[in-house]
């Protein structure tokens, strides 16, 4: 559907995500919207309305980017936007902006389905763009096909790695045959060379995700250093984040008596934690590529990660960081185990993971990713 009489393109990023006010995967397409809006494109955001205004969406919003809250009471036919079934919404927002070009923005793989669906049926053409998935959700049948043709019908479909990329295809029962890889944002200098810890004879680690275990597994991180063997090492793990579990996972600390593993609370200055911390672990269950994982390589710090979605691509084990074969226990006890044994190695190995990443991971991805949205928009 062209434009008629618009010079700049309406571009319409909508937001798949229905289960909290912001999250990694929202910064991701807030930047693309900021940086197309910079350069000129009239842009749109659909988002589910929250009492809580995040910062990122409200600067968006100051920048020019008209955002529509799906709660918004203003009718887009007879009723509500928050009264109409979650199928008309997507329509009434659409024939409402009738954008010449749509991000669905997903978190997990198969939440945009319906924006897929409603703009294939109406002829918005469209991308995907997925940040995670997860091995432990599988659609039924019927939903697999309509992402299969969700997918299929979109003009390129986006991943954050190529483990998300070929875990989809999995799931979907077939290949993505327009799928491309390409690489979200961080919040570090990219020239970043934060210099070496003091010792002070304790080595210290820290975890920063969001506070869910569903995917990010802290509890996991928490049954290792409740061993015998980690309980008598001079090993402390500092807890970064926030969310919804903060309350359980402080009762699982408590109860398995880890006195050296603090809840430290949302960090904005990254780089300020590698200044005082030695290495990231992270024993996740879903992701995409985390962050976290290019930030502290850049910062010149060896990773320990669960061996799932993108968590590896960037690392070489036993070189740039440690694999864990699983979320489990087990596994990560076993690559943390080979880490411990050489943590006289880690300054070196730091400086490999922050060589390595340099060569996987431009300078600004984001604006990467917009020119390939503007190519396939036409614009």
């Amino acid at each position: 559907m062209g434009r008629t009489d618009r010079t700049a393109p309406r571009i319409l990023f909508a937001s798949a995500n229905e289960s909290a006010p912001w999250g990694p995967s929202e910064t991701n397409w807030a930047l693309a919207a900021g940086h197309w809006l910079r350069e000129g494109a009239d842009i749109h955001a659909s988002v589910k309305g929250w009492q809580e205004v995040p910062a990122e969406l409200a600067a968006l919003e100051r920048a020019g980017c008209t955002v529509h809250r799906r709660w918004d009471p203003e009718p887009y036919d007879q009723r509500p936007v928050h009264e109409l079934p979650w199928s008309e919404r997507q329509s009434s927002i659409l024939e409402k902006i009738r954008p010449d070009f749509v991000v669905v923005s997903q978190g997990d793989n198969y939440e945009g389905l319906g924006w897929m669906e409603e703009c294939g049926r109406r002829g918005f053409p469209y991308v995907a763009y997925s940040n995670s998935a997860s091995d432990y959700e599988w659609c039924p049948d019927d939903v697999a096909e309509r992402l299969a043709r969700g997918y299929e019908g979109a003009l390129a479909s986006f991943f954050v790695s190529e483990g998300n990329r070929r875990l989809t295809e999995r799931q979907v029962g077939g290949p993505i045959a327009n799928g491309r890889v390409v690489r979200c944002h961080f919040k570090v200098d990219y020239a970043a060379d934060p210099p070496w810890p003091e010792d002070d004879g304790r080595v210290r680690l820290a975890c920063l995700a969001r506070l869910d275990p569903n995917g990010k597994g802290h509890d996991v991180l928490f049954d290792v250093l409740a061993l015998p063997r980690w309980r008598e090492r001079p090993v402390t793990l500092s807890v970064y984040g926030a969310g919804s579990h903060e309350r359980v996972l402080r009762a699982l600390r408590d109860r398995l008596g880890l006195t050296n593993v603090e809840f430290a609370g949302y960090a904005e200055d990254i780089e300020s934690i590698w200044r005082t911390h030695h290495a990231l672990v992270l024993s996740s269950r879903a992701e995409g590529l985390p962050t976290v994982i290019i930030e502290a390589m850049l910062c010149g710090r060896p990773v320990v990660v669960s061996d799932v979605a993108g968590n590896a691509e960037l690392l070489e084990d036993g070189v740039t960081g440690f694999v864990a074969a699983a979320p489990a226990a087990a596994c990560f006890d076993e690559a943390l185990e080979r880490a411990w044994r050489r943590r006289a190695e880690w300054p070196e190995i730091g400086r490999r993971a922050a060589a390595a990443v340099r060569r996987e991971i431009p300078p600004d991805p984001i604006a990467l990713l917009v020119e390939q949205f503007k190519e396939l928009a036409g614009v």
